[in-house]
């Protein structure tokens, strides 16, 4: 994705974003705040996109623009009952591909498990202490991140998973999205796992691998399109050092978390220098 232009009102980059998406336009619109967007689009549609923007500066009230503003309020309000829900849970699904569908509907089978059988969960997903650090663990390396210990754990993860990673895979391919999830899991797994003990899980490491991938990639890739503001990085990282400074009321992985950061930018700063490599050989 590359980005088109700058806006002083997020509902402008809206409206003329609602034209160019009836028009089969791949366009995203950042929202920093209501006086501030920033309007993003594949780079095949570029020029298209760009001629429109003229368009709509010359004249942002014409017919054609707040036709298309109707059509998607129609849609968010397209009446109470199951229509709406089924168009709600159509638009949710669509902020993914079918990695992140997978690992959003086996985190939840998962905990379904744990909630009508927590040992056999553990038995099978946990990591096992007298293994150590034997590649007999197999699958465990990976699978305490679908453990989850309680309703609001498992809902702050997902929540974060599906606002992160789905962008991530439509924009960067499953390809990328996989080998990420992968790596983080194994590095957050496994330290967490030499320094204090098994007694762990969830994906809160992926979640701040995820971060730590988007910080990186906003500040030296932004044409890529994976955005995520300041404030949110600030709250990361200090919700990681009041874990280690024990100060909260629930055990936190703490390790983990700062693998999980740790990795993901080494990740994102691996993908950024292969991308500039391959553009400087073309």
């Amino acid at each position: 994705m590359i980005k088109i232009g700058e806006f002083a009102s997020s509902a402008a980059a809206l409206s003329l974003a609602d034209y160019c998406k009836n028009q089969q336009l791949d366009v995203s619109v950042v929202v920093h705040s209501a006086a501030q967007a920033e309007l993003w689009c594949a780079p095949e549609h570029a020029e298209q996109v760009m001629a429109e923007l003229e368009r709509f500066l010359m004249d942002p009230y014409a017919a054609r623009y707040q036709a298309a503003a109707w059509d998607r309020a129609q849609v968010v309000a397209s009446g109470a009952g199951s229509a709406a829900f089924s168009g709600y849970w159509q638009q949710l699904w669509a902020q993914g591909g079918w990695f992140t569908h997978l690992i959003w509907l086996s985190v939840l089978l998962v905990y379904s498990w744990q909630q009508l059988d927590p040992w056999s969960a553990l038995a099978a997903l946990q990591l096992q202490p007298q293994l150590g650090l034997s590649l007999e663990q197999g699958w465990r390396w990976f699978t305490p991140g679908w453990l989850h210990f309680s309703a609001s754990h498992l809902v702050f993860n997902l929540i974060w998973v599906w606002y992160l990673l789905g962008p991530l895979e439509l924009k960067l391919g499953r390809i990328t999205a996989i080998s990420l999830t992968l790596i983080v899991l194994l590095a957050s797994n496994l330290l967490q796992f030499v320094v204090v003990d098994a007694n762990f899980g969830g994906m809160s490491g992926l979640v701040y691998g995820l971060f730590g991938f988007y910080w990186i990639c906003g500040l030296v890739r932004p044409s890529w399109g994976l955005h995520i503001s300041y404030a949110l990085v600030g709250f990361m990282l200090i919700w990681l050092l009041i874990g280690f400074f024990d100060l909260l009321w629930i055990s936190m992985a703490n390790w983990a978390h700062l693998a999980g950061l740790l990795s993901g930018m080494l990740c994102a700063v691996v993908l950024v220098t292969a991308s500039k490599a391959l553009t400087v050989q073309r």
